[in-house]
């Protein structure tokens, strides 16, 4: 039997293509690491090596704090190779948040950035981890020579179970404290190939990749394209002018990321000029496509892929197949071979074509459960089923329709208003960064729609021509009674826009 050890997806590349580049690590803009699968087998059993000798063994958890860099693959494969868990850390929180999950996970070692030795201090002082290692790219790196440690013997790859967990992602806590969701190697072979399948591509591709790491979304296209044996450009962090000229220059074949940096590429100043004729598609998932944005780059020869998921599924739940007819492009695509999904009501009834529930989905890619919180890994879970959260409705033909979280549904009038439906419509408007719709009670309708906006650079909006705008494309019940413009919409620690903070500070009917 193969091995389902994450670790395998290496030791295979390794042995079938040893010189072939898996990684190109852009860590300053114009310079890069290239990582053949040779060096990253070398770099591996380097790493194993020193994690033994420091007393890691299988089960034991090995966290990483880092920007995006290509020794995350590093530290994934030598923590699956011994059968110990991986634990990416969002590098946006604050170290007491850091501290926090640290305390709930209880990693034998911290693998840290260079700009997070602050953090680093907080967890020695406040936690029970003991091993760290500094990852730079200067004298005071200790990874980086201990990865280049030549000719380190290979430990034996763990026998991992099909169940055993390789994985711990903690979710970004938008409803509570960060939860750790434990993937398994089972979970994320069967989410990968679902990926492979659904969506295709070649081993020839080059596939760049800018959101954080740490996040499903952007890991599940990472290992996707490493099954396939493309090339991965991991770009240290995002900026709209450079992903262009990156696409042009590496003839970028396929970029993944969410709807915000496409926007932000599609309004740069070098879009129109720069040549996208080797770009074949962008992967998108974390929000709905405006429709205009989808136009934008159709119009330069390049579709928009779109997948739908979440942590807890490993993160894929429906994706856009190729050949999907023009009149499915808005749409989240089917459920992959290999899992399935459903819409049910109230009572966890399913229901039929066209009606709004709540989705779940089911399949070996759904998460073994939440780390330590057996009452709210059963409060998702319903006879096999995990409860999204997320309102859709399915067609005839079972492609899923995303209606938003079941929390922003507001109620106006009696009439179910979709958060998700207005947002899309509001980011329509080329003035419009981005838009969050939330509801605030009303004494006549019971609750109002309110909006709030960030604008563009260089553009001006009002209350009334964002109204204007949506004439005749969105239902007047749907419409904002109220728009609010900010200069920035806060984010959570997952980069998503936090609503939370939003209804504390314009949730009640005094701050509207």
């Amino acid at each position: 039997m193969i091995n389902p050890n994450v670790g395998f997806w290496l030791e295979r590349r390794y042995r079938l293509q040893p010189h072939n580049e898996a990684i190109v690590y852009w860590h300053q803009e114009n310079s890069a690491e290239r990582w053949t699968y040779g060096r990253l087998q070398s770099s591996v059993n380097a790493l194993v090596a020193w994690l033994v000798e420091s007393g890691v063994g299988a089960g034991d958890r090995v966290a990483l704090l880092d920007f995006n860099d290509a020794r995350f693959a590093v530290t994934m494969f030598a923590a699956a190779r011994i059968g110990a868990v991986f634990v990416p850390l969002n590098f946006r929180l604050v170290a007491d948040e850091i501290v926090d999950i640290v305390n709930d996970c209880e990693p034998s070692v911290l693998i840290h950035g260079d700009g997070f030795e602050s953090v680093r201090h907080a967890v020695a002082a406040s936690t029970a981890c003991r091993r760290f290692l500094r990852s730079s790219r200067d004298d005071t790196d200790e990874l980086g020579p201990l990865l280049d440690t030549p000719d380190v013997p290979a430990v034996a790859l763990h026998d991992s179970g099909w169940d055993e967990p390789a994985w711990l992602l903690y979710t970004s806590g938008s409803t509570g404290r960060p939860k750790g969701v434990v993937l398994s190697h089972g979970n994320l072979f069967w989410n990968t190939l679902n990926i492979v399948l659904a969506q295709g591509g070649f081993a020839t591709d080059r596939v760049l990749i800018s959101a954080p790491l740490f996040h499903a979304a952007p890991v599940s296209t990472f290992m996707d394209t490493f099954l396939r044996g493309a090339t991965i450009h991991l770009e240290r962090d995002f900026d709209a002018g450079r992903i262009l000229q990156r696409i042009e220059d590496e003839q970028i074949t396929v970029v993944a990321g969410v709807p915000a940096m496409y926007k932000l590429m599609a309004g740069h100043a070098a879009f129109d000029a720069c040549d996208l004729r080797s770009l074949r598609a962008l992967v998108v998932g974390g929000a709905p496509v405006p429709e205009a944005l989808i136009e934008i780059y159709r119009a330069r020869g390049v579709a928009v892929v779109h997948r739908y998921g979440l942590t807890e599924a490993s993160v894929l739940v429906t994706a856009l197949p190729r050949n999907a007819p023009p009149e499915k492009q808005m749409s989240a695509g089917l459920a992959p071979l290999f899992s399935d999904a459903r819409i049910v009501d109230q009572d966890g009834i399913p229901v039929g074509p066209g009606i709004v529930g709540e989705v779940e989905a089911c399949g070996p890619n759904i998460m073994q459960g939440y780390w330590k919180r057996e009452a709210d890994t059963e409060s998702v879970m319903r006879d096999g089923w995990l409860r999204t959260g997320d309102l859709g409705r399915l067609d005839e033909d079972g492609y899923l329709t995303v209606a938003g979280r079941s929390k922003d549904m507001i109620i106006s009038g009696g009439e179910n208003v979709y958060a998700a439906e207005v947002e899309a419509r509001l980011v329509d408007n080329p003035g419009i960064l981005e838009a969050a719709v939330i509801g605030v009670p009303d004494p006549k309708w019971g609750e109002t729609v309110c909006a709030i906006l960030s604008v563009r650079e260089n553009h001006e909006l009002t209350s009334e021509s964002v109204l204007a705008h949506l004439q005749g494309r969105l239902a007047r019940y749907k419409q904002p009674r109220k728009i609010i413009f900010v200069e920035m919409l806060p984010k959570n620690g997952s980069g998503k826009i936090d609503k939370r903070l939003l209804r504390a500070k314009f949730g009640s009917p005094t701050t509207v």
